[in-house]
């Protein structure tokens, strides 16, 4: 087990990259900022799809993808200027770099301000995300306590080794970091249109039978109505989604996205009334990109965080525990935040640090995090 010493330089290690890191991401934020608003042109192109989304994934945080690609590519880009070596490591974090004395995994993560739990003085992690074991309860609980917590060697062990050892005969630290995106909640303006989508697919639902039938008669094929009402309700094996859900979706996007809009309508034989349905909708589409523009796109605040090395241990072990999944996940309830070696004597060192923040969430988010330290060369509290 390492001594305080080689723990404190693990630290040090850790505080160091948390302040390239930050450093390099701050002083690209304008650049992030004017990248995201080039996205915005393209928003009509991409609105059903993120409908669509919002109905199979409950997915209310529609520009998370877009994040982190523009992230991942801006990061990638800057840590390689500052001498970070890009690794494309297998079962790693979503950006790996490494240093002569440190592998360094970046994961980066969004969060819906209206979803406390993903961010509210913790951290989810993947096995990916994190070197630091985590406490795993054993048995069942019995009054205000557990029969076991955490005893070696029942607990949550991640992916990631607290060093690689050996590399090029060099031992390697690895530092794991989180860029954690806390986003205005859109669900109030998916809710709406995902009724009406549901809608247009039941209309579609309604008329595939009779389209396919149709089609396989014509071919040739000796099919009856049962077998083909059967094969619709089919589940797939890999989505658990119904064969007739499937086809809908994608005579929706062919309408819609493909403007198929005459073939649709003859083979469908829709009605003048269905067919009306169909343009009410692409106006209701249209609707939700003028409100999601309107609605500033901009994260509430972006955190970066440090997450402790396993070498590290028992330092943070009641910090680091199994997550949501038991025994499959893992979550750092970062509470102060606190690098606990390095800091000393009334000076603080973070691992929660705030890169940027809207001044007006400023009152909510106090709610949810003890201290807010911001990066300005230093860290400062407010």
């Amino acid at each position: 087990m390492p001594n305080n010493t080689e723990k404190r330089k693990i630290e040090e290690i850790e505080y160091a990259t948390l302040l390239k890191i930050n450093e390099i991401f701050s002083n690209s934020l304008a650049d992030f900022g004017t990248r995201l608003d080039s996205s915005l042109k393209y928003l009509d192109h991409i609105t059903l799809p993120i409908i669509i989304a919002s109905i199979e994934e409950k997915s209310y945080n529609p520009f998370s993808g877009i994040i982190e690609r523009y992230v991942e590519y801006i990061v990638s880009q800057k840590m390689e200027s500052h001498g970070y070596k890009f690794l494309p490591l297998g079962y790693s974090s979503d950006l790996c770099f490494e240093l002569q004395n440190a592998v360094i995994h970046i994961d980066i993560k969004t969060a819906n301000i209206e979803n406390p739990s993903d961010f509210k003085d913790t951290i989810p992690l993947g096995f990916n995300q994190t070197s630091y074991r985590g406490a795993l309860p054993l048995g069942i609980r019995g009054g205000d306590f557990y029969l076991s917590k955490g005893k070696e060697p029942f607990k949550v062990y991640p992916n990631l080794p607290p060093k690689y050892d050996g590399i090029n005969g060099i031992n390697k630290v690895t530092v794991t970091n989180a860029l954690l995106f806390i986003y205005p909640d859109y669900k109030n303006i998916l809710d709406d249109v995902r009724r009406d989508y549901e809608k247009i697919l039941s209309l579609i639902d309604k008329k595939l039978k009779g389209c396919i039938l149709e089609i396989l008669t014509t071919e040739g094929h000796s099919v009856s109505a049962n077998s083909i009402d059967k094969y619709l309700r089919k589940k797939n094996k890999n989505t658990d989604i119904k064969t007739g859900r499937i086809l809908s979706e994608n005579i929706v996007r062919a309408y819609y996205i493909h403007n198929l809009k005459g073939a649709i309508e003859s083979k469908f034989r829709l009605t003048e009334e269905e067919k009306n349905k169909l343009v009410v909708f692409i106006k209701q589409i249209k609707k939700v990109s003028e409100k999601l523009r309107e609605k500033n796109i901009k994260p509430i605040a972006i955190v970066s965080i440090s997450i402790p090395n396993g070498k590290l241990s028992p330092l943070y072990d009641d910090e680091i525990v199994s997550g949501k999944n038991y025994g499959k996940s893992i979550r750092y309830h970062y509470q102060n935040g606190i690098f606990k070696l390095l800091s000393s004597n009334g000076e603080t060192k973070s691992r929660v640090v705030f890169l940027s923040y809207d001044p007006n969430y400023m009152n909510v988010l106090k709610n949810y995090f003890r201290n807010i330290y911001v990066f300005e060369a230093i860290q400062k509290k407010v």
